[in-house]
């Protein structure tokens, strides 16, 4: 049914009014009948068009202030109704056939803005029949044409003036009004949840003494930091949080397998896995002992008394686990403000949103998981299972490094971490010159080499495969070398770009 519809009945119930007068003049004239409620009603009328009010069509008056008056099955019926297999059911039931709807809704957006609002002015401005007529037109796009936007009033006048409203305008329309509908409730979500369930707490700085800095924590969505049971320990900086939000991200890679993660400087520095969270504590400090003075240890086991006495040796900031022995609690005692959290549940947020001058960007954070069967080999050389084993743990780690970021691993541990580079020929040279870099070590990169040269250096470390994006316009140049060197390569076809 692709036909151009000229509405024979419009209901009108708007908040923003402007340009409706001319525009339920222009549909008047044209023989159409026009239904308005409330307030909308009185303005047409004020203006000399001849209006009937919602309550006429549902034999009933607007009750309760207002909040209830278009709640009807004679409004609903008269918008939802298919006009071929329905026909009949409307006729017996009298449902008079509604076939353009002009609503927008309460102001709860400019309202909630005014700081002098309350709460109850925020609820009474949230619109309960709009959305009503408004979805239902939508859906019923087929036969009724949905107006939720004033701007849109001379687009449909030059439909009509063309014969009527065409399929492909009604359609365009009903997805804007869902859009209008789905903005409107987000808002409101947003507003509320701010009301009635964050709490902004000062943080004693920022990431230096002369920034002041807060922190928002929140009771629904995501479980972090926030969230934590600190047992001891002075109150979280900003960049206690920053670095043990990134430390809990990366852990967060591990679902299973007994996995410690250290951070400094909101990148890992040390991450291991192992047969028990203490063995898996010893590989993630072996990466790199000295820059994890001062770091962040993530645990996603129970921190055992065993653990506590190792960890206690060396000088960190925060401690976080699911949970604690009673005599690991007892060690860390002796260190008043090494900072101990409690955390089970972690549940990081879908999104992440930073603001920057002028407004803010906001992203999905990145949930990718690489799988075996999702890599592709363009070396003559393959990697063993062993090495693919060992590949897929440094791009977990990888993931969370900050770009450019280099991961080398062995054995399925690994073995150096360098990241925050510049340039992805000076981050190979640190992972590869930090530590003793034992032969037949993988290689992840975050994103693609450009040119071979940092191939070059790994073959010179006796380097056994790479995991990289592929992606270059010098692919074939890289793989070359790869092969020349015999180094298998898997590509991944994603970048995990980390800034």
């Amino acid at each position: 049914m692709k036909q151009k519809i000229f509405p024979k009945t419009a209901l009108f119930s708007v908040s923003d009014k402007t340009g409706l007068v001319p525009f339920a003049s222009f549909l008047e004239k044209n023989g159409t009948k026009i239904i308005a409620s409330g307030g909308t009603a009185s303005l047409l009328k004020q203006n000399g068009i001849k209006v009937k009010e919602v309550s006429s069509i549902t034999k009933f008056p607007e009750i309760f202030g207002g909040r209830v008056k278009t709640l009807s099955p004679q409004i609903s019926g008269g918008i939802l109704g298919r006009r071929d297999a329905d026909k009949k059911e409307a006729k017996k039931n009298k449902i008079l056939w509604i076939d353009m709807v002009v609503c927008n809704l309460y102001p709860f957006s400019s309202v909630s803005k005014d700081p002098k609002s309350s709460l109850e002015d925020k609820i009474e401005n949230i619109d309960i029949g709009g959305p009503t007529m408004i979805r239902a037109a939508a859906k019923n796009y087929k036969w009724v044409t949905v107006v939720v936007d004033t701007k849109d009033f001379s687009l449909i006048k030059r439909g009509l003036l063309s014969g009527g409203v065409s399929e492909k305008l009604r359609f365009s329309l009903a997805k804007k009004a869902f859009g209008h509908c789905a903005d409107y409730d987000a808002k409101i979500f947003d507003v509320l949840s701010k009301k009635s369930s964050e709490k902004k707490s000062v943080l004693r700085y920022g990431e230096n003494p002369h920034q002041s800095a807060f922190v928002v924590s929140s009771d629904g969505g995501s479980r972090g930091l926030p969230q934590a049971e600190k047992i001891q320990g002075k109150e979280l900086s900003y960049n206690n949080y920053l670095d043990g939000d990134a430390a809990l991200l990366c852990l967060g890679e591990f679902k299973k397998e007994p996995a410690c993660v250290i951070v400094k400087h909101n990148s890992p520095c040390g991450v291991g896995v192992g047969k028990d969270v203490e063995s898996a504590y010893e590989s993630a400090l072996a990466v790199d002992s000295l820059s994890a003075f001062g770091g962040v240890v993530a645990l996603n086991k129970r921190c055992t008394t065993s653990l506590a006495k190792k960890i206690n040796k060396i000088f960190f900031e925060i401690i976080i686990a699911p949970s604690f022995d009673k005599g690991a609690l007892s060690v860390f005692s002796n260190k008043k403000n090494l900072r101990i959290l409690k955390l089970s549940g972690y549940t990081p947020s879908p999104f992440s949103v930073k603001t920057i001058s002028g407004g803010s960007l906001g992203q999905e954070n990145d949930t990718s998981s690489l799988k075996t069967n999702k890599l592709t080999f363009p070396t003559k050389k393959k990697p063993t299972n062993s090495q693919v084993s060992s590949l897929l743990l440094a791009w977990k780690v990888v993931k969370h490094t900050k770009s450019n970021a280099i991961v080398v691993a062995k054995n399925n541990k690994i073995i150096s971490i360098s990241g925050g580079q510049t340039s992805r020929v000076d981050a190979t040279n640190i992972a590869f010159e930090k530590t003793n870099i034992p032969k037949g070590c993988v290689v992840a990169s975050d994103a693609f080499f450009p040119f071979k040269d940092s191939i070059k250096s790994m073959a010179r470390f006796g380097v056994s495969a790479i995991v990289q994006p592929g992606g270059s316009i010098r692919d074939k140049e890289v793989i070359e070398s790869c092969n020349k060197n015999k180094i298998s390569m898997a590509f991944t076809g994603y970048r995990v770009f980390k800034h």
